[in-house]
């Protein structure tokens, strides 16, 4: 290797680092699949994903509810592993949608609700559910009004089933959006010469209407003449607004609710590789400067670290030649009186000694440690270079999973040089026991709670074929590559220390209050979390409350920073 060649790799580097800060917040989305193309008039499919709640995080099937089913009954889309594990369950709908056709008011279905099915949705709406659509690939966005009464989008998490009447007294009467007016924003390529529309923005606005037929009809919602009559409240030719309504569609027992919806065409000048930008940014929602912030942080909070430990070894080195100059000024005899170690030196012989208690699991830990900060490492690399993003359900995590297996040969390969420079005997125990610990308490964590979910009824709880899948990945691919990792540690000579560790352990006294071991991991655990807590808010704010978390970039600087 050339004397150039760690400055090419480091320019290397560095340019990757910027490419990969730039495609987060720049270029958010890279696309994955052919877009598609419809003719004027052309069927464009709405799906329904599964409920979604911020107060129950207990994800329900959209049928569930007594919603209009289609014709022939609901039928799953296909789905990979990913969208399973993270609770999704896209179905077909009864919503009819033609490419630039506009519709009014058109009728769905008429639902009478039971008592159980009237209690059912009432819970839901007091739970704050919400209705998770797609068309294309694209979620719905929920059209709301602003305190001062302006129309304004959110782009994650979907649009309200329902709301509750807090000036209803202790009933708060629970009602049901049973109108949506359907904005679907297409736009007409120009770099390409196939003729067409693309589906570029997807937003439902919902409403709460008591509907009633024109002339007192009655409608027992089976009869085709049904479908035919006019209702009263909607009126011909126009879209539905707000201010239309007279009264709201309130739940309760034997009530009929008859469910409508618009579809309103808009045309825009969004390009079809560029419209999930408003979907991720949240319409600049969190402006790029509060990451920045998050970054400007962890470097302040390692640089006070390096200081303090820069300052600290300076003051021991100072001593110590202070100490050897003056110990040059002094006759033999004086030299031999003083020669005795003091102070850190005192300990040199112990500090790679290896544990007196559990030093196999000490192997273990450091393993799956080093596993687990491989496969994240890869996994925000991967999401910042574009590779894995919200268009693609699910692959997020499959690809941490997969890279969770692949990386059980860093594991195995660790635990097992660091339990032979230990002279441990029993490798075999070790090796299974790195291959198993971690994963092992992981999997029943997530049968437990997949078997809780089961009992909930909801579609958070992945199918059994599934749970299988999960764990042969674990035991055909995963187990195997830890042993064969720690074939090869073993096969490596043992790690030199830079100290000979003495036979006898040298007596340490009692610690004091500031050197105790629990206050010492405590510290030891905050630090990292100073360093990373603003990052991690939003990380967990996105998972926790249904948003999307794009800004890898940003994730991959600050992850650096910790690893420092």
């Amino acid at each position: 290797m050339t004397r150039s060649s760690p400055t090419k790799m480091l320019s290397m580097l560095s340019v990757a680092l910027l490419a990969m800060i730039l495609s987060a917040t720049q270029a958010f989305y890279m696309p994955g699949v052919k877009p598609l193309t419809f003719q004027e008039g052309d069927e464009v499919p709405m799906k329904v994903n599964a409920m979604s709640s911020i107060h129950t995080q207990l994800p329900k099937d959209y049928y569930r509810l007594p919603f209009c089913v289609p014709e022939g009954g609901p039928k799953m889309a296909s789905e990979n592993l990913g969208e399973f594990l993270t609770g999704n369950k896209i179905q077909n709908s009864p919503y009819t949608i033609n490419m630039k056709k506009e519709t009014y008011c058109q009728i769905l279905c008429q639902i009478q609700l039971t008592k159980v099915e009237a209690r059912n949705l009432r819970m839901h709406i007091r739970y704050g559910y919400h209705n998770n659509w797609i068309i294309d690939n694209i979620p719905s966005a929920a059209i709301g009004l602003t305190e001062a009464g302006q129309k304004q989008k959110h782009y994650a998490g979907g649009f309200p089933i329902g709301f509750v009447d807090a000036g209803s007294g202790d009933a708060k009467d629970a009602y049901v959006y049973n109108h949506v007016n359907i904005n679907i924003d297409y736009h007409k390529p120009t770099d390409t010469t196939e003729e067409g529309y693309r589906v570029v923005g997807f937003a439902v606005e919902p409403m709460s209407i008591a509907h009633y037929f024109l002339g007192g009809y009655d409608w027992d919602g089976k009869s085709a003449e049904g479908y035919t009559k006019s209702l009263a409240t909607c009126s011909d030719g126009s879209h539905m607004t707000r201010d239309d309504i007279t009264s709201n569609q309130i739940v309760q027992e034997n009530e009929k609710i008859v469910y409508t919806y618009d579809v309103i065409w808009n045309e825009s000048d969004v390009a079809w590789s560029s419209r999930w930008d408003v979907y991720l940014s949240e319409d600049h929602l969190v402006p790029a400067q509060v990451h920045w912030y998050s970054i400007t942080n962890s470097i302040l909070v390692v640089l006070f670290l390096s200081l303090l430990i820069i300052s600290i070894l300076v003051r021991n080195l100072r001593r110590d030649i202070a100490g050897y100059n003056a110990m040059a000024a002094l006759a033999d005899e004086e030299k031999d009186e003083d020669i005795d170690e003091s102070g850190w030196k005192l300990v040199h012989a112990d500090v790679f000694r290896p544990p007196q208690n559990a030093a196999m699991m000490y192997c273990v830990f450091v393993g799956s440690g080093l596993q687990l900060g491989v496969a994240g490492f890869f996994s925000i690399v991967l999401s910042a270079m574009g590779f894995l993003n919200p268009a693609r359900r699910g692959s997020l995590m499959i690809a941490t999973l997969v890279l969770y297996m692949l990386c059980g040969v860093v594991a195995g390969y660790t635990s097992s040089r660091l339990y032979k420079s230990f002279r441990g005997r029993a490798w075999q125990t070790c090796t299974l026991l790195t291959a198993t610990t971690f994963p092992a308490t992981c999997f029943g964590l997530f049968v437990f709670f997949n078997i809780v979910l089961a009992f909930k009824h909801s579609v958070g709880s992945v199918p059994f074929f599934d749970v299988l899948i999960v764990a042969a990945m674990w035991c055909c691919v995963s187990i195997p590559l830890v042993f064969l990792g720690a074939y090869f540690g073993y096969k490596k000579e043992s790690i030199d220390y830079p100290t000979v560790t003495s036979t006898i352990a040298r007596a340490i006294p009692d610690p004091g209050l500031l050197l105790n071991p629990y206050l010492a991991i405590a510290l030891a655990g905050m630090v990292p979390f100073a360093a990373a807590y603003v990052e991690l808010f939003f990380i967990m704010t996105s998972l926790w409350m249904d948003q999307y978390y794009y800004v890898f970039g940003f994730t991959f600087i600050v992850y650096i920073i910790l690893l420092l």
